[in-house]
């Protein structure tokens, strides 16, 4: 081989081996410079309006916090009773569920007027908290099962359209009553629970005898065995509520629907007015308000309507807004007649097949009209409906009261 031939040779091994080696060991690219990528801040979060809330544990934490007797006294009788009361928990429980928006309301109206929680329990001994229950020539009825006549020596009305026994509102209020009467009498909240059972009466004549009650859960006077066992029972259902693990019971949750509130309405109302304006139906309106057995909320009853907490907001906006209306009307065409002692009524909802309203007309003119009085219409709808007060209307026909029927012919002057 020729030394040109070789040399020829080495350079190509030479650049075959250069070029392999920057095959195997490839030259990387200088990294890129770093970008930083700006988050944009998170928008704000828009609250939805809050609903009613009620606390974890209520209302069981402040109405077994309000209970002042030995309710969990180791005595035969409770515990019995407890026993009679737990024998199915869940059946237990659904008593419980069914009755507790009532419940609520008795325990805010007794935590105000000073009363201990157990007597909470009273109406549940007494109906499950059931106030339909009509009195029968008689006989106990509503959810506090108060007889006719100590309802009535506690303000309770009873008439052919209103029962204040089965009013949930006004038999609180009269039991409430009783209960802060009985107290004062006897110093002894297990002999007012007595009394309330057998009447004060029977109670005081058992003292005469045995004056000493004893420190005992159940006092230890000649009293019947019924009466002993209504106050063995309410502990025992308080004892339930204060230690409801012991009898393998759950308490029941509330929720904000459950909530009630009892809204004040003006006399003659409509209860289906009523019902338009809470925006609830009539007969679920009825169903909480079982005293009102007629068309209207009449004079003579306490006019106090329970409801639950979204309908009685509704129903108390509607009302402010139809009474501020109302006034409104009643100052304009009755500032030269002096004022006016009626109350101005809730607007009535309006009927499609309704006359349509006149125009007004000086009052100095002879032309008079006649408007049939239509199922529904009061005296304030129809003199808003023409313009004029509801006192001329009353004197234009010679009407005395506020009740108008249906067909009946009134005469409106323009």
């Amino acid at each position: 081989m020729s030394s040109a031939r070789a040399g020829t040779r080495l350079m190509t091994l030479a650049v075959c081996a250069i070029l392999a080696a920057c095959a195997a060991e490839p030259v990387k690219p200088p990294p890129k410079p770093a970008v930083v990528i700006a988050h944009p801040e998170p928008p704000p979060t828009t609250l939805a309006p809050m609903a009613p809330t009620i606390a974890k544990g209520e209302p069981w934490a402040s109405l077994t916090a309000s209970f002042v007797m030995n309710d969990c006294a180791d005595s035969p009788l409770i515990r019995a009773n407890a026993a009679m009361y737990t024998r199915s928990p869940a059946h237990f429980e659904q008593r419980l569920k069914n009755a507790l928006p009532l419940m609520m309301y008795v325990q805010k109206q007794l935590q105000a007027a000073g009363i201990p929680g157990e007597f909470a329990m009273l109406p549940m001994l007494e109906s499950s908290y059931q106030p339909v229950e009509p009195s029968h020539r008689g006989d106990p009825g509503g959810m506090w099962q108060m007889m006719p006549n100590t309802g009535r020596r506690h303000g309770l009305t009873t008439n052919r359209d209103y029962d204040g026994l089965r009013d949930p509102v006004a038999s609180t209020r009269a039991a409430i009553k009783m209960l802060k009467k009985l107290d004062k009498q006897f110093g002894d909240w297990r002999l007012v629970d007595m009394a309330y059972n057998a009447g004060p009466y029977a109670v005081t004549s058992a003292l005469r005898s045995h004056p000493d009650t004893g420190n005992g859960a159940i006092p230890d006077i000649p009293l019947s065995h019924t009466t002993r066992t209504h106050l063995a029972r309410l502990l025992a259902l308080s004892c339930i509520l204060r230690n409801p693990q012991r009898f393998h019971v759950e308490l029941p949750t509330p929720s904000p629907a459950d909530q009630r509130q009892a809204i004040e309405v003006p006399a003659g109302t409509r209860l289906r007015s009523v019902a338009d304006m809470a925006e609830i139906s009539e007969s679920k309106l009825r169903a909480l308000n079982p005293g009102y057995r007629g068309e209207r909320v009449p004079d003579r009853s306490p006019r106090a309507l329970l409801l639950p907490i979204d309908a009685a907001q509704s129903l108390a906006a509607a009302l402010t807004v139809n009474a501020s209306e109302s006034v409104a009307q009643v100052d304009t065409h009755e500032s030269n007649g002096g004022p006016s002692d009626r109350l101005p009524l809730p607007a009535e909802p309006t009927r499609s097949d309704e006359e349509t309203p006149a125009p007004a007309a000086s009052a100095a003119s002879p032309h008079s009209k006649h408007h049939r009085v239509r199922e529904g219409e009061t005296l304030w709808s129809i003199a808003n409906q023409y313009h004029v007060s509801v006192s001329d209307l009353k004197r234009w026909n010679d009407l005395t009261g506020d009740t108008l029927h249906p067909g009946e012919s009134l005469r409106v002057q323009g």
